[in-house]
């Protein structure tokens, strides 16, 4: 796979709970690099732990999230299992959710979701898990300065054998970017420097890390907040506006 020497034997009760947790989202291949399994080991422990009852009738809301969640990344063989389904039926009813897609501004938690899928899945898989057009998912992935990962992009680990995609090179980093890199970096969010050097998220990130750069306090300080607010924001729309209020109080003091 990589060199390294693979795990063999028993599997310990954290390879099992880091095979649930890494799977659905990463595929049978990423999660056998990630354990140090072989792709076969890993989609046979899939099968026995993963794997649930056969069920009928409609889909629930949950099943199509188990679904969006994993298309994809997931072959038919083995999601299917996972879904109590046959492939046929999970195929029929991804295409249903094709007719789905929603419209308008997208919401915080669509554009992380986007962040977190985007690098390993084809835009049309993307049109599945998100609910959202292809021509949304590029233009608002083209806003959050994302690119597919590289070894995606070079064909690794493609369900049903699809051709891989098209990806831009990005050129080396000059001295003069590296410097306002430097500069930048530290008081600014990835995504500010990402638009300001006409890089990718990623490639600030990657860079950034091989100089050592890190954020500053402030920036650390401010992005917390930030994330405590919108935690605050969600658990008072759960609990309406009487909650709302309180989350703000919370949030302003």
């Amino acid at each position: 796979m990589n060199g390294r020497r693979l795990r063999r034997g028993n599997w310990s009760v954290q390879e099992l709970e880091r095979l649930r947790h890494l799977l659905p989202r990463r595929g049978v291949h990423d999660t056998a690099l990630l354990l140090r399994r072989s792709p076969d080991s890993v989609f046979r422990k899939a099968m026995d732990l993963l794997k649930v009852p056969a069920r009928r009738g409609a889909w629930t809301t949950s099943d199509d999230a188990r679904l969006r969640d994993s298309w994809g990344v997931v072959e038919p063989r083995l999601l299917g299992p996972m879904l109590g389904r046959s492939s046929v039926e999970v195929a029929r009813r991804a295409a249903e959710l094709c007719g789905q897609l929603r419209a308008g501004p997208w919401t915080r938690d669509e554009r992380q979701q986007l962040k977190e899928l985007y690098g390993t899945r084809r835009d049309e898989d993307l049109e599945i898990a998100l609910l959202r057009s292809r021509a949304e998912i590029a233009a608002v992935a083209a806003q959050l300065c994302l690119a597919k990962d590289k070894r995606f992009a070079a064909g690794y680990q493609r369900p049903g054998g699809a051709a891989p995609e098209v990806r831009v090179t990005m050129p080396r980093w000059t001295p003069a970017e590296v410097a306002m890199l430097q500069g930048l970096y530290p008081d600014l969010d990835n995504l500010t420097v990402a638009r300001r050097l006409g890089r990718t998220v990623t490639g600030v990130a990657n860079k950034a890390n091989q100089l050592g750069l890190r954020k500053s306090p402030r920036l650390l300080a401010d992005i917390g907040r930030t994330n405590v607010a919108h935690r605050y924001g969600h658990a008072a729309a759960e609990r309406g506006p009487a909650g709302a209020g309180a989350a703000e109080a919370a949030t302003e003091g």
